[in-house]
């Protein structure tokens, strides 16, 4: 979860903890993992008009998504997919090969939807990065940056906006939002 969190767009101690539910001290233990294994940075943000001094922590190199509901696990990191072959046991008996053909059939159907589902992570994937691309191409500040990353990454400005204020000290988000977002329309 921590990594899908910083997969969008770079994000706070606290505001990981608070997301995630787990303590400071345990997501500062998953950072260093991370951190050990070459797939985040670390970046501090300098005070400047909008946001407090932060520590913000973001995926290098690397995409993750994770799209699991209940039971079924799904996770994509990167463009690296593990695809697993489902067979069927045949067996002599009658209910064993019913079985086995009603396992080859709900298999065949999985996969099915699997391939769909993976499509459609792909194209998610692509676009969010697209949009990562689009924003760092912008001729704006880091602050700015970070401020357009999550006005776009975020289900609504006011979320934006409780974002911007609790996790990066930003005094007033709802001017920072509106003059990002006038400097993001003015570049075309």
């Amino acid at each position: 979860m921590i990594g899908q969190l910083i997969s969008t767009r770079p994000r706070t101690l606290r505001e990981l903890a608070e997301r995630t539910g787990i303590s400071i001290q345990g997501v500062l233990k998953h950072l260093e993992k991370l951190k050990k294994m070459g797939l985040i940075e670390e970046r501090t943000l300098s005070p400047r008009k909008y946001l407090a001094v932060r520590k913000a922590y973001s995926l290098k190199g690397s995409k993750l998504g994770d799209f699991s509901r209940g039971s079924l696990m799904i996770v994509n990191l990167s463009a690296e997919r593990e695809q697993q072959e489902l067979g069927a046991a045949k067996d002599v008996y009658a209910d064993l090969n019913g079985m086995a053909e009603e396992l080859l059939i709900q298999g065949r159907r999985i996969k099915d939807q699997t391939r769909r589902l993976q499509r459609m992570i792909d194209e998610f994937s692509a676009t969010e990065s697209r949009l990562k691309r689009a924003v760092e191409s912008l001729d704006l500040d880091p602050e700015e940056k970070l401020i357009a990353e999550t006005v776009f990454t975020e289900d609504t400005m006011e979320s934006a906006g409780t974002v911007l204020s609790k996790f990066y000290g930003c005094r007033s988000p709802d001017q920072a939002i509106r003059d990002v977002v006038a400097k993001v329309k003015m570049a075309g």
